[in-house]
């Protein structure tokens, strides 16, 4: 059996993070059980908002990786919306770019197919003039795969982190494993993997899956046995891992 084919995967991020992780598994015929163990924060200081405003009308194009990245943007960039015409924006997948409809009033110019910043990346490079400047809105815990890709092409950017993520605290009446009817578990963060062992009791055994290096760590200072671990960002990373280990 191949291991997608109805793989029940718990997905640990926000909800809002997970909608376009869920929508790519679903595609390849797992089945995605959403079970949010980290929220979000605004950053909502004067400073950033004067940062926003400024850096707005700088840019020629705005990329956003994740649906949670386009909320915060609503909410803390004081200029107006719908934004010019003249400044593209660029989604890491269809839920994010349907978040930009729905909050910034605009249709996004680059829908990315991948899933993943790294993947968006590759298709808005090619799509840059030389001097086109990008503003990157994202958490403030987030990877740098967009940033590392735009600078190795020579891009101009600027990054504005607009929110941070923490885990849920621990509850009494934890969660039975058992009970979420999942056999995987994707953790995509140090703070994913201390708000799940704050939010579930692990009364039977489930494969662990880690982003990187750093979650591994923190999974097995948790207590955790990894099962694998992603050599590439994202979800197909996770997803190769997955395919691995069965």
């Amino acid at each position: 059996m191949k291991p997608t084919s109805r793989h029940r995967i718990l997905l640990t991020r926000t909800r809002e993070d997970c909608a376009d992780w869920a929508a790519e598994i679903e595609r390849r015929g797992a089945v995605p059980v959403v079970f949010p163990c980290i929220r979000c924060h605004d950053i909502a200081t004067a400073e950033l908002r004067e940062q926003l405003a400024r850096e707005v009308a700088r840019a020629q194009w705005i990329a956003f990786t994740s649906g949670r990245g386009v909320d915060a943007f609503a909410r803390l960039y004081p200029g107006p919306t719908p934004l010019a015409p003249s400044i593209r924006v660029a989604t890491v997948g269809p839920a994010t770019g349907r978040e930009a409809r729905a909050r910034l009033g605009r249709t996004a110019d680059l829908v990315g197919t991948g899933g993943t910043a790294a993947a968006m990346a590759m298709e808005l490079v090619p799509r840059l003039e030389p001097d086109d400047r990008v503003l990157i809105a994202v958490a403030q815990n987030a990877g740098r795969s967009l940033e590392d890709a735009l600078e190795d092409a020579e891009r101009i950017y600027v990054r504005i982190e607009l929110y941070r993520t923490s885990p849920l605290a621990p509850r009494s009446d934890r969660v039975a494993a058992s009970e979420l009817g999942a056999r995987s578990v994707f953790l995509a963060s140090p703070s994913a993997v201390t708000g799940f062992c704050n939010q579930v009791r692990l009364d039977v055994a489930l494969d662990i899956f880690t982003i990187g290096p750093a979650t591994t760590r923190a999974a097995r200072a948790a207590g955790l046995d990894v099962t694998g671990e992603a050599t590439r960002p994202g979800l197909p990373g996770l997803m190769e891992a997955l395919h691995c280990a069965n």
